[in-house]
């Protein structure tokens, strides 16, 4: 793990592998760790493991505010400091809001977006509940919802105990905010912005997340939409064979029609 102070704060990333890097953006309050799994891209490429400010190992002095924009600008900065013009972005769940909030307003860094369980607004009754249910557990009792998140992303009881720890690790407001901001997100008309490739993956069993394949495919120039038979929304930990696979054949093939 490494540190680099950026806008006051202490920002922890991992940064492993060689080749074409992979920015990874984790959702609310789970930190790096919920992308273990994705380590053995780093045969291929370079990977780039943040945990956001207020998440994992980062810090917060609670004296800035925490938005979208936020994240985007502190992660513009890191790019800025490895000394990267660009790069591929992996997001997960609600770490794509951020991720669309850069392609969108950052297009030349961004090579390409891999979206798993993503979304361009919460405008559904489910995952409004979800989000709002998220919020209030986690100002009530975050090591409680840190338990709930591990268990419900893997069965490993090792994987387990390293994503919860990491969780406890989170802080209460960042975690809270990050999901409010996740909530009020919307670039469902600006997704026609986002001009670079989009990978887009999915669980055939998230039906209130899958309902906006058909947005995406709609304003996105160039999707390719994977469903993964079987499998709910938590892919990075369930499903890392085939998120891996799927990701690894999907970049090369980027990096074959650009050469």
């Amino acid at each position: 793990m490494y540190k680099v102070t950026i806008n006051n704060e202490i920002l922890a990333y991992e940064d492993i592998g060689k080749g074409l890097p992979i920015l990874f953006i984790h959702p609310p309050g789970m930190g790096r760790k919920v992308f273990y799994e994705q380590k053995p891209l780093s045969k291929h490429f370079r990977l780039i493991l943040p945990d956001l400010v207020g998440n994992g190992d980062s810090s917060y002095c609670e004296k800035t505010d925490i938005t979208v924009k936020r994240f985007s600008d502190d992660l513009i900065s890191l790019l800025d400091f490895l000394g990267l013009e660009s790069t591929i972005i992996f997001a997960y769940s609600a770490g794509g809001i951020i991720a669309q909030y850069l392609s969108i307003h950052h297009p030349l860094r961004v090579q390409a977006l891999i979206l798993s369980g993503g979304y361009p607004i919460v405008d559904n009754f489910s995952l409004k509940n979800k989000h709002r249910l998220g919020i209030w557990v986690v100002e009530k009792n975050k090591r409680f919802l840190s338990i709930i998140l591990a268990k419900s992303h893997t069965e490993d009881g090792n994987y387990r105990k390293i994503l919860k720890e990491h969780m406890y690790k989170s802080n209460t407001y960042v975690w809270s905010k990050y999901y409010l901001e996740s909530l009020h997100f919307n670039c469902k008309n600006e997704l026609t912005k986002i001009n670079t490739p989009v990978l887009l993956l999915y669980g055939s069993k998230s039906d209130d997340i899958n309902t906006y394949i058909k947005a995406y495919k709609k304003g996105l120039t160039d999707n390719q939409v994977y469903v993964i038979k079987g499998a709910n929304h938590q892919l990075p930990t369930k499903e890392p064979k085939k998120v891996n696979q799927i990701v690894t054949g999907y970049l090369l093939n980027q990096s074959s029609r650009r050469g």
